[in-house]
């Protein structure tokens, strides 16, 4: 039997011009293992998922980053709702089970049992996944990583016990016709992200109809794992929310401060506008009370002149 870690060696040992490496768990060991198979004139991009309780279990690890951060044309991505294993170099691709691990790809002693499938690049619905794939993803920078490098350990001081679930409990909207919002449109809907808490404690009681389906149709894009206290829950917000696409070009236009008119031109430009019912104002003015809730070290809002500016604070990572 090959194993999966001896096939994906010898695809990266191939490769002349381009690599895409896709798991949701990552390694670090695993990852500088395969790194030495690969030249330093390859092309590297690589997409994983990073939710602070599988980085606390040991399941998948930010150091990642740092393996990654000094090599040439090399990027980290994310995505939050990631699940599957894709592997490319040029116009060969492996898919099957094996996340990025030395468990998954049969290099130490206790192997799980996994599969890896050679297919060709040019299948249709490979070129489609990784249209997909990059579309509902963000590019890991410093701030980003040490975003989340503080949810884990908020989230290891106040939830040491906490288990990563492979699919994580999630509240379902009351509207059961209503379509899911692709990834990289979704912007918040809930007017008062103070109100996301009651929603998923379960006290729906508590707030107005529109309110409570719009903290569902909220809660419904985040992993969230169940019984968090208050503060790590909004920690927990908080990291996941720079990993939303909108968000994020938000976030990289806020690097320098903007007025009001400005970041709704952007997102009158993005995927959001597409929705039915976008106004612009309104999203803006809601994504803005998110910003301010769940990163609120992050941004500063003035008033000059009777007009919003509001920008990053230059400390902040």
């Amino acid at each position: 039997m090959v194993l999966p870690g001896s096939q994906l060696e010898e695809l990266c040992a191939q490769a002349c011009n381009e690599i895409i490496l896709v798991a949701p768990f990552i390694k670090a060991s695993a990852l500088a293992r395969l790194l030495s198979k690969i030249s330093p004139l390859i092309s590297l991009k690589c997409v994983t998922r990073w939710r602070p309780e599988e980085v606390l279990a040991g399941v998948s690890d930010l150091e990642v980053w740092t393996l990654l951060e000094e090599r040439p044309d090399t990027s980290l991505w994310l995505r939050p709702d990631l699940h599957a294993k894709y592997y490319r170099a040029d116009q060969k691709c492996l898919v099957g089970s094996a996340n990025l691990t030395s468990t998954a790809l049969g290099w130490i002693r206790q192997m799980n049992l996994e599969l890896l499938v050679p297919l060709p690049a040019n299948n249709a619905q490979l070129l489609d996944f990784e249209k997909d794939l990059f579309a509902g993803s963000v590019q890991v920078d410093q701030a980003i990583f040490a975003r989340m490098q503080l949810a884990v350990q908020l989230l290891g001081e106040q939830c040491p016990k906490i288990l990563p679930l492979e699919s994580s409990p999630q509240l379902e909207s009351e509207e059961e016709s209503q379509e899911a919002i692709a990834t990289d449109a979704w912007l918040p809907t809930l007017r008062n992200p103070e109100d996301l808490y009651l929603a998923y404690s379960g006290r729906l009681e508590k707030l107005s109809r529109v309110s409570r389906e719009a903290a569902l149709l909220d809660l419904s894009v985040f992993p969230v794992p169940p019984d968090l206290p208050k503060a790590a829950f909004q920690v927990y917000v908080g990291s996941l929310l720079l990993q939303k696409p909108i968000v994020r070009q938000v976030d990289l236009l806020l690097s320098t401060p903007q007025r009001f008119g400005a970041v709704t031109d952007l997102l009158s430009s993005l995927a959001c506008s597409q929705s039915p019912n976008f106004d612009a104002d309104r999203a803006w003015q809601t994504l803005m009370r998110w910003l301010l809730y769940f990163l609120p070290n992050r941004y500063t809002l003035f008033v000059p002149n009777h007009s919003e500016v509001f920008g990053r604070v230059k400390s902040d990572f």
